[in-house]
């Protein structure tokens, strides 16, 4: 890919297909391309969320970069491309879904209700009262458990994969409902989801000063990349440093999870990738050369950080 830049897809006249679609991700638009359903995703307003120098989040070029490195990594992952609407930067997202079938969330498998399951959430949360948070250990309680898991183990397995990768392209929000399972209403088949919704990775809500800033400091550049690494989950009431929770090597599934991956990681395969995106289009800025910079910077370093870990579980 190198010396390649993708195209950016102009979507201002293109035809709407007349479906709605939800979630918490901001504004959609379901579209027809090449005769297909597709849906533009916009980027949220930052006004309510207390961002200087921010209008908007960069979630449509976060969305592309990170469906885009899953895949590099062979992972099935819902088609995008990156494109302009009403002079903004969107990403289109391919419906994966045919006429039949619906998405069975995690949110909806974890609430398929089972005494034993419940009992033991309830026996996790007698000493813990914080639940503002996912707490992680009630999801591999379910994980184990649950009547799901146990009809589709692979989506156990996609669990563990994508907190390996989410840490590692900073996507902190894969919450209840953006993973899942696939569920065929006429024949009532199931099949693990493609890996769809990673807008919240690659700081898609820091203003290119606070980049700067991590660059020319090292300090900062540790701090962004590694102490302030987050996910949605907690352990014992406190929020995970998910690189923190990998690096103890205390959970063989999390474990099996890194060697599965890492070994799949091309930084070079990446920073073609990243080079592709042409910096603007139109006069439209898409991706600065300072966000090029840490987003590649923020990959390498964890890339060490898994990379050891990755030694030491292999050598053990």
């Amino acid at each position: 890919m190198g010396g390649y830049m993708i195209k950016i897809e102009n979507f201002d006249k293109i035809i709407p297909s007349g479906i709605t679609y939800g979630g918490h991700s901001g504004s959609k638009k379901g579209i027809i391309y090449n005769n297909e359903r597709w849906f533009l995703k916009y980027p949220k307003s930052t006004k309510s969320m207390d961002i200087e120098n921010l209008s908007y989040t960069t979630s449509p070029l976060s969305e592309y970069l990170a469906s885009h490195i899953y895949s590099l990594l062979g992972f099935d992952t819902h088609e995008t491309l990156l494109g302009i609407s009403n002079g903004k930067v969107v990403v289109a997202c391919k419906d994966f879904l045919n006429q039949s079938e619906t998405i069975l969330d995690y949110n909806s498998i974890k609430n398929d209700y089972d005494k034993n399951i419940e009992e033991k959430i309830e026996n996790l949360f007698s000493s813990n009262s914080n639940r503002t948070l996912t707490d992680l250990e009630e999801t591999i309680i379910i994980m184990n458990n649950n009547t799901y898991f146990k009809k589709v183990p692979e989506l156990k397995l996609r669990f563990w994969d994508m907190f390996i990768v989410d840490a590692f392209i900073n996507n902190n929000d894969r919450n209840d409902n953006n993973w899942g399972l696939i569920l065929d209403r006429n024949n009532m088949n199931l099949r693990l989801s493609p890996i769809y919704d990673n807008g919240a990775s690659f700081y898609s809500k820091s203003p290119d000063e606070k980049l700067i800033n991590a660059l020319s400091d090292n300090f900062k550049k540790k701090q962004l990349i590694y102490d302030n690494c987050k996910n949605i989950f907690s352990e014992n009431g406190k929020p995970i440093n998910p690189l923190k929770y990998i690096e103890k090597m205390q959970n063989e599934d999390c474990n099996e999870a890194l060697l599965r991956v890492f070994p799949k990681i091309n930084l070079t395969e990446i920073k073609n990738l990243i080079d592709s995106i042409p910096n603007e289009y139109k006069s439209i800025p898409i991706i600065s050369i300072n966000q090029k910079e840490l987003y590649y910077e923020s990959l390498t370093y964890k890339y060490n950080i898994l990379e050891t870990i990755y030694n030491t579980l292999k050598n053990n």
